[in-house]
């Protein structure tokens, strides 16, 4: 074994450690605030009040569930999240429908039989670090004990072995933190086999995500390949023709130069200068639903700040991104932006618009909220519902919430 396993070993153990140090206090925690919630919940049901107060244990779970995952993560160890299922309830009926959340109750589960496990476990991690620490360290304490009283006795005297105590308990603390990274693995692997039976993801839940990314990807790809036959079409009924006629035009005023009637040239040259602005305009405008080169080479960030910029209505932006997205992800959140920035220069009749960029549980959080008249809805055929398909492709979902203003929302896994 080289140094590098050694060191590898060692920074195991000690996460090892910390991990399981830090588990039996939050898993008593989850399980006195679940089992106190579920069961008045459960014992209110009967007058209604008790709703509520279970689906905020619920939830409850649900944040307890979110915190072990990252607590796993920081150990070497990734539980993927379970994706949510889209659903049309809003307010407090979609707080409640967390009763009937199955993935929330398995999270609930989880947060009251974690304590089972770090009641064998906890004990387990205390043992060996004292076995450990105090045995490579009783050549100091253990003097002080014998100065205790006449009685006082160690272990090798209580155990008859013909071995001095500081010796016996050298071995054992040598002992100890020679199979401590293999107890202490052992230890988080129960607390890991437990988390990916009850907070992973079924088997059910992954086919309904590959049948949901399937369909949203066929969808995608019918949607550009109409993109790309109504851009073709575009290219060949607007620029194309007015390029050949530009062509056109400067041959004529090349010729009438050749006649020597300048003043004809002139004026066919000043219809041809029209003629390559307008050009120059439809292109522009075509390639408005490409990727803009402020995205490819500074950042979504820097991209959502230039929309701002050129929005007609003051638009604040506020973002918090720490990591840069994958460029599919990125261009899903301009694209997004773009559109409510466009749909509200239109239609909100509002005075201010604030942009959000940010990142939660790994996941891009995208909003654009206008304090407007609202009315925005998910049409189909319409800009959003086409964006909802393109962010549903990437495993994301899009929402918008008109009431008071109009709040376009995305969340897409980075």
């Amino acid at each position: 074994m080289n140094n590098v396993d050694i060191r590898r070993i060692a920074k195991q153990t000690l996460k090892d450690s910390a991990y399981l140090f830090c588990t039996f206090p939050i898993a008593l925690a989850s399980f006195i605030v679940l089992v106190t919630g579920i069961s008045l919940g459960a014992a209110l049901t009967i007058t209604w009040v008790g709703l509520p107060i279970l689906a905020s244990a619920l939830y409850c779970a649900h944040g307890f569930a979110a915190f072990e995952r990252l607590r796993l993560a920081a150990d070497g160890c990734e539980i993927d999240p379970v994706p949510p299922k889209p659903t049309a309830r809003k307010g407090f009926s979609k707080f409640l429908a967390a009763i009937g959340n199955t993935t929330m109750w398995r999270e609930a589960g989880h947060g009251m039989l974690n304590l089972v496990v770090a009641c064998i476990t906890w004990p387990v991690l205390v043992a060996w670090w004292a076995m450990g620490a105090g045995g490579l360290t009783a050549w100091i304490w253990e003097p002080t004990t014998k100065r205790l009283g006449a009685d006082s006795r160690g272990l090798a005297e209580l155990l008859h072995l013909p071995v001095p105590n500081s010796v016996l308990y050298a071995f054992i603390g040598v002992a100890a933190i020679a199979t401590m990274p293999w107890v202490l693995r052992g230890m988080t692997m129960l607390h890991i086999g437990l988390a990916r039976a009850f907070l992973s993801p079924t088997r059910h839940e992954l086919e309904r995500r590959i049948a949901t990314l399937t369909q949203a990807r066929e969808s995608l790809g019918e949607a550009e390949a109409a993109s790309l036959s109504r851009l073709e079409k575009d290219i060949h009924d607007g620029p194309q023709q007015s390029l050949i006629r530009l062509g056109m035009d400067i041959s004529a005023a090349q010729r009438r130069i050749d006649s020597g009637d300048t003043d004809a040239a002139k004026e066919v040259l000043a219809q041809a200068r029209a003629l390559n602005d307008a050009t120059i305009a439809q292109l522009r405008a075509l390639s408005r639903g490409m990727m803009p080169p402020v995205l490819a080479e500074r950042g979504l960030t820097a991209a959502l700040t230039s929309l701002a910029a050129a929005s007609p209505i003051p638009t604040r932006i506020d973002a918090k991104l720490t990591n840069e997205p994958p460029k599919q992800v990125a261009a899903a959140a301009y694209f997004a932006a773009s559109e409510a920035l466009a749909n509200a220069a239109k239609h909100s009749k509002a005075s201010k618009i604030g942009i959000y960029l940010g990142e939660y549980e790994g996941n891009l959080q995208l909003a654009v909220s206008d304090d407007g008249i609202g009315g925005a809805q998910l049409l189909p055929g319409h800009g959003l519902a086409g964006l909802a398909e393109r962010v549903g492709a990437l495993d994301g979902t899009l929402g918008v919430d008109s009431m008071g203003g109009t709040t376009v929302r995305i969340s897409i896994p980075m």
